[in-house]
């Protein structure tokens, strides 16, 4: 008896056995593929060319896929037949990476593909490799934050060139971790590959500007924190303006260098090119006075461009001492109304003036009669621009085309009929209205002077014949005459009987 269960026992340890060496042939383990992958002579050809089948075991080691076993991507591979596998189904990254399209936007058309198949741009191996994929996250990997510039640049050789001059390029070099590389830009939807209308493509522009020079305060470089939205440019893209300018159109994309870069876009000498992009008649308006003719020669102490309507705010306040104001004997709210505490700030700089050999505003108006008056009225583009009403002119004339003598301004049809008037006139229709500003008009009026005894008779004039035609009006309906009935022939002669 004892003898029959022996035998029973070991039948059975044969089955198990036989079945765990059958088992063995359906699933490939990763020795048994790397004892013949592992030779370097190993090739097969395909559509006409010899290929190597090698796989070495100390790279596939490192590879964060070594303790994967090779059928699971290689699907229905038979290690016992050769070749495998008839018909080779190409490996599908996706099947277990299925966040890919999301996380790679930068490659708009992956989702299209399988992974490895399609053109190089949807095609993970080309970028991560066969049986060589490291992390991203591991510094040797090509892909990590610090390589990615050159690796990118392989295909991408220009934008290479181009990120390897700029800012960002310096601070990777650094390892510093808020230095923007290709894949954090580039993860989010901002090439036109993404297919959205422009609008929205520069509000993903501008968002992924601002998600670190004004969202990360801890980076070194959210040193001003810029209130684009506000900004004229900013509130135009906010209305659907898709010509309104965000940070790329004047930082440019790929090589970004701070403004003291002689190459960098921003660089004052250049700021005039660079809003010349859109604004061309004010930008050749600029470079043919004496403002720009200095900037386009190199002068860093001429004013651009930033220098009165800011950078990112679009519209800052110059400072001026309280003293200088004073000492010229000017309101400062004129100053601000009239855009004049820029001409000021500069005009009144003793050392700048000396440099280029100019008479600082004081001195050079001395000549002036009644010169706090003059400033109460008159702009300094009045007399020093060839500016056409009502914009303001960007064309700074030189000193001997400028206004110096009393009749060109107080005499018929002089140029402040045509200058000053016409601005104080809008002024004052933008202040009171467009009938209001026409009848309380503050506009300065050649040979004459406007006081508020005049303007005060004129009004009562101009109420009383109000008042006159009303009540001449009222008269004239209450003293109408009545009208006499109509009488027909038949009631005349009952009226006669």
């Amino acid at each position: 008896m004892k003898r029959i269960y022996l035998i029973l026992f070991l039948l059975m340890l044969t089955l198990s056995f036989n079945n765990s060496l059958s088992q063995g042939k359906k699933v490939a383990d990763n020795s048994h593929c790397l004892s013949c992958h592992d030779d370097p002579t190993i090739t097969m050809t395909k559509n006409g060319k010899e290929i190597s089948l090698e796989v070495k075991k100390h790279i596939y080691s490192k590879s964060v896929h070594s303790l994967l076993k090779c059928e699971k991507c290689h699907i229905g591979f038979n290690p016992d037949e050769i070749p495998h596998k008839e018909n080779i189904t190409l490996i599908n990254c996706l099947s277990c990476h299925s966040n890919a399209p999301q996380t790679h936007k930068f490659h708009p058309t992956m989702n299209k593909a399988n992974g490895t198949g399609g053109t190089e741009d949807v095609n993970c191996k080309n970028c991560h490799g066969y049986h060589d994929v490291q992390s991203p996250k591991s510094p040797s990997s090509p892909l990590h934050f610090t390589n990615s510039t050159n690796f990118c640049g392989k295909c991408h050789k220009k934008e290479r060139e181009d990120h390897i001059k700029s800012q960002h390029f310096v601070e990777i070099n650094k390892n510093n971790p808020n230095a923007p590389t290709c894949i954090f830009c580039h993860q989010k939807p901002i090439t036109s590959g993404n297919r959205l209308e422009l609008v929205q493509l520069k509000l993903n522009q501008e968002e992924l500007c601002l998600s670190c020079h004004i969202n990360q305060q801890g980076n070194q470089f959210a040193k001003a924190l810029i209130d684009y939205d506000k900004s004229v440019h900013g509130a135009a893209l906010r209305r659907g303006n898709q010509f309104a300018a965000i940070c790329i159109d004047c930082h440019g994309s790929h090589n970004l260098q701070k403004v003291t870069s002689p190459t960098s876009n921003i660089n004052p000498t250049k700021v005039s090119d660079v809003c010349g992009k859109c604004h061309v008649a004010i930008t050749q308006e600029y470079h043919s006075s004496v403002h720009g003719t200095e900037l386009l020669k190199g002068n860093p102490d001429v004013p651009g461009c930033t220098y009165c309507h800011g950078e990112h705010s679009i519209g800052p306040m110059a400072i001026v001492e309280e003293r200088i104001i004073q000492r010229n004997r000017m309101n400062f709210n004129t100053l601000v109304s009239n855009k004049m505490v820029f001409c000021v700030r500069c005009h009144t700089n003793d050392t700048l003036m000396s440099k280029y050999k100019l008479s600082t505003l004081d001195k050079a108006h001395d000549w002036l009669p009644n010169l706090q008056v003059h400033w109460e009225t008159v702009r300094c583009v009045d007399c020093h621009s060839s500016y056409e009403p009502p914009n303001l002119s960007h064309n700074i004339l030189p000193r001997d085309a400028t206004v110096k003598k009393c009749e060109e301004c107080h005499s018929k049809n002089s140029i402040l009929m045509t200058k000053l008037y016409k601005h104080e006139k809008a002024r004052s229709r933008e202040k009171y209205g467009f009938i209001n500003g026409t009848i309380l008009s503050d506009a300065y009026v050649i040979g004459t002077t406007r006081n508020v005894y005049l303007d005060f008779f004129s009004i009562v004039i101009f109420g009383i014949v109000i008042v006159f035609l009303l009540i001449h009006i009222f008269l004239r309906w209450y003293f109408r005459p009545s009208k006499v009935p109509v009488v027909s022939q038949e009631q005349k002669q009952e009226g006669e009987e």
